[in-house]
């Protein structure tokens, strides 16, 4: 199955179903990110394939600026360094991308609202990060999607540098390598291994199927109108 193919017919699907896929393989608990990954609002949802970056905390200080030029000059070098990930998110890379950023649950604001909307440009589906969102007032009313486990005001500037992009992390206590499936909706966060997720699948449509004829059950008993949530059935 192509990657397309794959992530099209995940999006189908509820974590829960995903997360049962992976029970049923033995993975118990391996792909679920611990419960402080949240999203900075509701209804948040996607799926994409990992882009992984690593962030460190700096080892060096940063000099007392005596005016915005030169300020802005030193934010500027500061951040080639730290955010030199961008490099891989291109429009032609960013299709079906989600950006999981491991900076050990740091709380130096890596994504707010301009870099949101960057990424979105390009087609990233969203962001988890293991640390902190910032701007989030702005994020949502720019429907920036992204999970974070901590919010702040703070920057990365003076705080947090490139540790690694492209390689296996550890965010909010999973391992992610570049390519794994990242799912995230309400419930939280769920990491697929890219060869394990065909068979996922296959568990997360069959019990997708029988909760959607049980439910669909209960819907009549309760004197409920179908809804998108019953799938083939409620629109029968």
């Amino acid at each position: 199955m192509s990657n397309e193919e794959l992530i099209r017919e995940i999006r189908k699907h509820r974590l829960a179903d995903l997360a049962d896929g992976l029970d049923a393989l033995g993975l118990v608990n391996t792909g679920t990110m611990n419960s402080e990954m949240r999203p900075i609002r509701e209804g948040i949802k996607f799926a994409g394939f990992a882009y992984t970056v690593k962030l460190i905390p700096a080892q060096k200080d940063v000099k007392a600026c005596d005016n915005i030029e030169e300020y802005f000059g030193e934010l500027g070098n500061w951040c080639s360094d730290t955010y030199s990930f961008m490099s891989g998110i291109t429009e032609e890379t960013a299709k079906d991308m989600v950006v999981v950023i491991d900076e050990g649950s740091y709380p130096g604001g890596v994504w707010g609202s301009e870099i949101g909307m960057n990424t979105m440009k390009k087609g990233v589906v969203g962001a988890v990060i293991d640390g902190a969102c910032r701007d989030t007032y702005e994020c949502n009313l720019e429907k920036v999607n992204a999970f974070c486990t901590k919010r702040t005001f703070n920057h990365v500037y003076g705080r947090l540098v490139n540790g690694g992009i492209n390689i296996p992390i550890q965010c909010a206590g999973v391992t992610v390598n570049p390519g794994d499936i990242i799912c995230a909706d309400d419930d939280g966060v769920l990491v697929i291994p890219r060869d394990k997720a065909e068979k996922v699948l296959e568990f997360a449509v069959a019990i997708h199927k029988v909760d959607q004829k049980t439910r669909a059950k209960h819907y009549e008993d309760l004197g409920y109108d179908y809804d998108e949530t019953l799938g083939d059935i409620g629109a029968e």
